[in-house]
């Protein structure tokens, strides 16, 4: 990000997921001001590119400065496909069908990246996580959403929705891609 740093208290998280919400929340360690607005998703498999048209989308549409995120998973036996498109392949065939065609494929590695974005009128900041991992079957766990009981994260015998939060929050996409994306923007005064 060019120029001075925006505090933490003068931009809106963009987002209608509510459990995206409490888990940068937990990552912060503050509650966020959200909005939770419909914006349009361009169909990329380039997460950059949908991450940078919501951003766009959201300044547009609330006139101060959003933060945005997107979220993808990359299997391995697709050359990285779906990637940011992996909401659409959840409404489809939900987490068991996601990691029966990489099992079945006979490549269950994956990696689950994260990127968020700050934007303002005349700042931006990109920061990214992935966590790199396998899909299991059957499904594991009670916690978590999306992916996370079929996503086994690497050395780890445990899906994310077997987890705690504390260990998901550090080892996972999102909160590498929040701690990052904190060191960029200036504590609140």
């Amino acid at each position: 990000m060019s120029g001075e740093a925006l505090s933490q208290r003068q931009w809106v998280l963009v987002t209608g997921n509510a459990n995206k919400r409490r888990e940068a929340e937990r990552i912060v360690g503050r509650r966020l001001e959200t909005a939770a607005i419909d914006l349009p998703e361009i169909q990329s498999g380039d997460l950059i590119e949908v991450l940078r048209f919501k951003a766009e989308a959201a300044w547009q549409r609330l006139e101060r400065p959003v933060v945005v995120e997107e979220t993808g998973l990359e299997l391995s036996c697709m050359n990285g496909f779906p990637g940011p498109l992996v909401k659409w392949m959840l409404e489809a065939v939900g987490d068991e069908g996601i990691a029966r065609v990489a099992i079945r494929a006979g490549d269950p590695r994956v990696v689950a990246r994260c990127a968020i974005m700050l934007r303002d009128g005349r700042k931006q900041l990109i920061a990214q996580g992935a966590t790199s991992g396998r899909l299991v079957l059957p499904p594991r766990g009670e916690h978590g959403f999306g992916w996370d009981p079929v996503f086994e994260p690497d050395g780890l015998e445990e899906t994310y929705a077997e987890l705690g939060d504390d260990v998901k929050d550090r080892i996972g996409h999102r909160g590498r891609a929040w701690r990052r994306f904190m060191r960029g923007v200036q504590p609140a005064a």
